[in-house]
Order: C-alpha cells, then structure tokens, then sequence
C-alpha cells in the first residue's frame, strides 16, 4: 500500500478535526471497513508497549473482564492532540480495574516516546510500525476510538469528543449504549481509489450541495487542494477571506442554501490562493466584495511577565497546526500567538489584535464560555500570563453586497404593424 500526503478534515458542526491517510496507485480501500459492532475485536500485535506495567499484556485474553478504549492517533495529528486533554480527564475519572486505555501509534517509537516525554498521555500506549492493527480495524481517519467490551467485542466506533464517562460505565455494566456515529467520511471507499497522472494547476468549482440536513458540514484540505461539502454562504466567505465573520460588513442578505467548495492548486502561494478563492465565491454567490481599513474598538492581547514562562512549547514536530474555538474550549496545537488571537476573535465574536510580542509555536486548551470576554480575561491570565485589554486599533474589514441583477423592463416588447 503506497500512502500519500496526510489531510485534515474538519466537521463544523462540532468543529473537530480529523487527520486522513491518502492511498493512492489503484489500492482498493474497500477492505478497509471498520468493524462491525457485536463482532469480536480483531487481534492486538503490537511492535512494543509503553507506558504499561512490566509483564503486562495486550492481548484479549489477558484484558478480558475490562472496557478497552482504542485510541487510534498519531502524533503529527493535531485533532489528536487536542483531543490528549480530554481523554487524559475521561480516564481519570474511571475505575482503572474495569477500564484499560490503549493508544495506538502507528509511527516510529522514537517519535512517539518524544512525544510522550513532552506530553502526558494516561493509559498504555501501543506502537503499530507494520501497520497491521490499522488495517484489521478499518481505520483510516484520525483520532478513530474503538471501544470493546469486556467479552472481547466491538461495542461502536466513535470520535473521542464524544466519549462520556456515562456511557463507559453503562458499557461495562453490560447495558446497551447508542453512541454517536461517526461522520460517512471515516467509513472506507466503496471502490478502488485512483490518483491521475496528470493534475490541473489550478481549479475551482463552486456548486449547490446535496448534502442531507443534518449532515453537518465537512472540510478536507491538503497541500494541493481542498473540499468543503455542506458549507453556507456565510462560512465559505469567512474561509475564502481569512478573515473572523466579525470582520465581515453585510450590507444585504447572502443567498440561502448549502454549498460545494473544491480547489485544486499545484505551488501556488497561500497569498494567491486567497485571493483566487475569493474571487471564485465571490462570482459564484454573485456578490461584491471591498476591502476596507476601519479603528474601531478591538481586544489587544498582550504578555505580562510570567507570559513565556506559563507557555507550553508546541509537541507537534510536522508543519500541521489547529485553531478554532468548539463546546467552550479554545484549542491551539502547533499555533502562533497570531493564531490564538484568531481564535479568541471567534470565540468573542469581536476583534482581537496581538501585540505580544511573542514568537514560536504553542499548545493550549482554554476552557470559558462563548462570548463571556471577563471569563477569557481570567483564564487567559491564569493559564498563560497574558491579558486582553481594550483599545482603538486599525481592523482590516470586508464590506459585502449582493450584486444586483438587470432589470427587465415591465413594458411590452413592440409589434410590427400589420401588413395591410
């Protein structure tokens, strides 16, 4: 199996990240199906184990009696990390007699005791370098959770956002839980998949989607190109832009509906993209778009003294990074204080400009109500030394309007006379 480029999937409606392996060279993934639930849990062959205790084993005989939690990660996926804190709560809070962790990495241990060196991660810890656990499980999308009762079978297949303690403790009490399902695109390809040896330069299509209502939206982006399925009006302009939907000035409705975005680039610079994606959208939606400079009122993030002293340097060792704020949490991995800005500014729904004066990369997690900027104040404070304050400050701004269409005159078009 020949493995392309990683991309990163986002589902809006939660807006979770996922990290997706490419396979590529006319490789069937349609065995790559994750298991059925009420199936016994396909064998664990680990290449090693970290993180357990001397002579433990992870085979089903051996966990037998105990929920097993399956967490298929990797450590240049930066929806996984994000989802570390959570996880590491979640197994806190159960009883580690009926419970049993395993994380599974398929990367090099190296890599992953580096990792583990810089970040805790509670539970045993797996390494699967020939990548034979992966295909047993069907698992092509990251972070997958796999839980397994205490027989030995696969109970569901869930995304870890969705993990409750609840749920666990009903699972280990033999009761039947409904778990949330995970989204159509972790389930595998219905056909072999193709790659072209020829690729255009660039495309841009934009259409009407027929994704189902309650779909959610999804996003899948990599080095060379990009797809949103689901996405309305308001998102695909805030997207093409780069810039917060406060920054957005709508002197007018934006069309209804839902919408397909797909892009395909081949070197193109992230400026021209910008600029090209905006002008697609912008002629798709039929809708003007002016740029404009406005001082108005904006939250200033500065460092105070303990700043660069409370940050945690970034784990993540690839170019990959995550911002964005979902369920009262801002979540930064392998992100700029530019980037937590970003994020602040969508969880505020009002401009953030930083001048921390502060450079590298950075993990965080901040947990506050939306919009409740007292409550950003004090945890940004606690948790990482630095303070939003208010003051006047150029915002760059995009003012948009319909475009408005040719008016047909009421009148009725004249007839010839009639020949006499």
């Amino acid at each position: 199996m020949n493995v392309s480029a990683r991309l990163c999937r986002f589902a809006f409606s939660r807006i979770r990240l996922v990290c997706i392996v490419g396979v590529v060279l006319l490789v069937s993934v349609s065995a790559l199906a994750l298991p059925e639930n009420g199936t016994p849990a396909p064998p664990l062959s680990f290449t090693q184990l970290l993180q357990a205790p001397a002579g433990a084993k992870a085979d089903w005989s051996a966990l037998r009696g105990k929920v097993v939690v399956l967490e298929f990660w990797a450590t240049w996926c930066e929806g996984c990390v994000a989802a570390i804190p959570d996880l590491n709560k979640l197994q806190a809070s159960l009883d580690p007699a009926k419970f049993q962790f395993i994380s599974i990495d398929d990367e090099d241990p190296k890599v992953v005791q580096a990792f583990l060196a810089k970040r805790k991660m509670a539970g045993w810890s797996g390494i699967d370098t020939t990548g034979s656990i992966y295909a047993a499980y069907g698992v092509k999308a990251r972070p997958t959770t796999i839980i397994v009762d205490g027989q030995g079978r696969i109970v569901a297949s869930v995304h870890p956002d969705f993990l409750v303690a609840a749920d666990l403790e009903a699972v280990a009490e033999g009761k039947s839980v409904k778990f949330r399902p995970l989204p159509d695109f972790f389930a595998a390809d219905s056909g072999p998949s193709t790659v072209s040896t020829f690729k255009p330069l660039i495309e841009i299509s934009l259409s009407k989607s027929d994704a189902a209502p309650d779909a959610g939206m999804t996003m899948s982006v990599s080095a060379t190109d990009m797809k949103i399925q689901g996405a309305n009006a308001n998102f695909l302009l805030k997207f093409a832009s780069n810039l917060p939907t406060d920054r957005l000035i709508l002197n007018g409705s934006l069309p209804d509906g839902r919408f397909d975005l797909h892009a395909e680039f081949a070197g193109t610079e992230d400026a021209a993209r910008t600029t090209l994606l905006q002008a697609a959208v912008a002629a798709g939606l039929r809708l003007n778009l002016q740029p404009k400079t406005i001082t108005r009122q904006a939250y200033v993030l500065r460092a105070t003294e303990a700043g660069e002293k409370l940050l945690t340097p970034t784990a993540v060792t690839t170019g990959s990074s995550m911002k964005g704020y979902s369920q009262g949490k801002v979540k930064l991995i392998n992100g700029s204080m530019d980037s937590l800005a970003d994020a602040l500014e969508d969880s505020l729904n009002f401009p953030v400009v930083n001048e921390t004066g502060i450079d590298g990369k950075f993990d965080t997690e901040l947990e506050f109500p939306v919009k409740d900027a007292d409550a950003a104040k004090a945890t940004l404070l606690k948790t990482l030394g630095l303070e939003l304050t208010k003051a006047d400050r150029p915002i760059q701004m995009l003012e948009v309007a319909p475009v408005e269409g040719k008016k047909t005159s009421d009148q009725p078009k004249p007839t010839e006379p009639e020949k006499k």
